[in-house]
């Protein structure tokens, strides 16, 4: 059988859809855990317990890696399942087979973990997934973000921004990221839709580095399978659809104080990566 582990955070509308995607599956042998990072009510927690009997309410926001290990933990110890499958709750399976299709690409490829191909409109979520690969990568985008930062903390350098990156666009359409046209072994798997085998979790006390808050969980997950010589899969013959949207937001006064948060999460998570090649560079020297 099979755990899905679902992050919530104050969607329900697409924790539903979420849900009812699921229970298209030809196979019934699943469960669901719903991890709540303390955005429910009490009507949202009322509708929710009539989709499933596995739900873990946590007190506050505690980010993607952490609430996620949470809902892993308890999905292992409960039910044991040949994988967890851990999704946003804007993740919508699109093929019935989803399961069937897991299980055989498990049999040829015997992967630590997988990524299948991510549908969206015109999103950024792709796989295999760019990530950082060196330290003078890592380092330029702490320094992108810190001076994001810096712009959102004044008004008129973020109304400036916001025109800049409109006419850019107009100028120089965005050119969007494409999933692989091949299925690979060894590459690093987008987080909104991530296939656990329990080869994986038998290895660690959690399934995500529990040091983050948000953003580049990847990284840390492409740094354990190059460290611990894991197996990673994309298959391109399997595929979900994340509701992401890639349209340039504009960017008004009561999104700066979000986005300076964004780009502060990112510096620390980035941080903390750095710290880890850094720590691991050394090694090599010594």
């Amino acid at each position: 059988m099979v755990s899905f582990v679902i992050l919530h955070y104050k969607n329900i509308k697409d924790t539903l859809d979420c849900i009812a995607s699921i229970k298209k599956q030809n196979r019934h042998d699943y469960s669901i855990v719903i991890v709540d990072n303390g955005s429910l009510n009490d009507i949202e927690k009322e509708i929710l317990k009539q989709e499933s009997e596995d739900i873990i309410y946590n007190q506050e926001n505690l980010g993607f890696a952490t609430a996620n290990n949470i809902g892993a933990s308890y999905a292992i110890q409960k039910y044991a399942p040949d994988f967890l499958i851990v999704l946003n709750n804007d993740i919508v399976l699109t093929e019935s087979n989803f399961i069937e299709k897991v299980y055989q690409s498990y049999k040829e490829n015997s992967f630590d973990f997988m990524g299948p191909k991510i549908i969206t409109d015109g999103g950024e979520s792709v796989n295999p997934f760019p990530v950082y690969r060196s330290l003078e990568s890592v380092e330029k985008a702490i320094q992108k973000a810190k001076k994001l930062i810096r712009i959102y903390q004044s008004f008129c350098l973020t109304f400036l921004l916001n025109v800049y990156m409109k006419l850019k666009h107009i100028l120089i359409p965005p050119r969007h990221l494409e999933n692989g046209k091949k299925s690979l072994k060894d590459v690093a798997i987008h987080g909104c839709c991530i296939i656990f085998s329990k080869k994986y979790y038998q290895k660690y006390d959690t399934i995500f580095y529990p040091g983050t808050f948000l953003y580049h969980e990847e990284e840390f997950l492409e740094y354990r399978r190059i460290q611990d010589h894991l197996i990673s899969f994309y298959d391109s013959s399997i595929q979900v659809f994340h509701k992401e949207g890639a349209s340039l937001n504009t960017i008004f006064e009561k999104n700066r104080e979000k986005l300076i948060f964004r780009n502060q999460e990112i510096i620390k998570s980035l941080e903390l990566l750095k710290q880890l090649m850094k720590h691991e560079e050394g090694s090599v020297k010594e």
